[in-house]
């Protein structure tokens, strides 16, 4: 009865954990919140089993580590929580390096979508494979558009046995290096913002949408622009001091911004 009740309780909490996996807009992740050992946690999952996928403390740092095992050439998946949509705004950024000890050879990432968490067979590729240097390195790579897929994942290779690489700060954010023409025309004003009070320009006959994000992807809040409307003040005050991410849709029209706000 006890064991009976025991595994009641841990499905119950499993429940719980993955009703709390809602989509989110952007994600910033460093793993100090994790626990050692595998995935999923916190939204996050990857591949089970061997090669191994695993989160370890080195050097008092949470860290993702890709570790071939007995299976080389066969993939290792990192795949990021559900968003709300991938639409070419912004871009992923992670830092990678080998693990100390890993045996020689070569190890490369692929970046690319997926459709679910675990379909590992929809893997769309994005870019060309980046190898794993010597040292820690800063990657970034903007994100195409998709609508079908909603997932960013890294695809980590080895080529040989005991190979093994850490991965850390994954980061999904606006590309504030995107200017197109069409982007342009949504204007966000004042940005930074003083008071709390921001005003909203966009030249559209159909209604927008506006939500504002934290950093972690959370959704603060959330309004409307009529379509009669050139623009529109926001007042914000019920949100703290900081840094956050605008998203205005209209139509086909989706756009992001960095917002400041004092």
């Amino acid at each position: 009865m006890k064991k009976t009740l025991l595994t009641g309780a841990i499905c119950f909490l499993s429940l719980i954990s993955n009703a709390q996996c809602d989509p989110v807009m952007a994600f910033t992740q460093n793993f100090e919140t994790f626990t050692d050992g595998v995935l999923p946690q916190n939204c996050w999952t990857g591949n089970t089993g061997n090669p191994k996928l695993t989160v370890a403390t080195v050097s008092g740092n949470k860290v993702l580590q890709a570790y071939s095992f007995f299976s080389p050439t066969a993939p290792i998946y990192i795949v990021s929580p559900e968003l709300t949509s991938i639409d070419g705004n912004q871009a992923i950024s992670f830092t990678a390096q080998p693990a100390t000890g890993s045996a020689p050879g070569n190890m490369t990432i692929q970046i690319g979508t997926m459709t679910t968490a675990t379909d590992f067979g929809s893997f769309q590729e994005v870019g060309t494979p980046i190898t794993v240097s010597a040292s820690q390195t800063n990657f970034a790579r903007t994100i195409p558009a998709s609508n079908a897929h909603k997932f960013i994942a890294l695809k980590i290779v080895a080529d040989t046995q005991h190979m093994a690489a850490l991965i850390d700060n994954i980061n999904y954010q606006p590309d504030l290096s995107i200017d197109t023409q069409q982007a342009n025309t949504f204007k966000l004003y004042p940005n930074p913002s003083d008071n709390k009070r921001v005003t909203i320009s966009y030249d559209s006959n159909a209604v927008s949408s506006v939500a504002i994000y934290s950093v972690t992807g959370a959704k603060v809040f959330e309004t409307q622009i009529d379509s009669n409307s050139e623009e529109k003040t926001l007042d914000l005050s019920v949100l703290s001091g900081g840094v956050y991410i605008l998203k205005l849709q209209s139509g086909d029209f989706t756009s992001t911004k960095k917002l400041v706000l004092k």
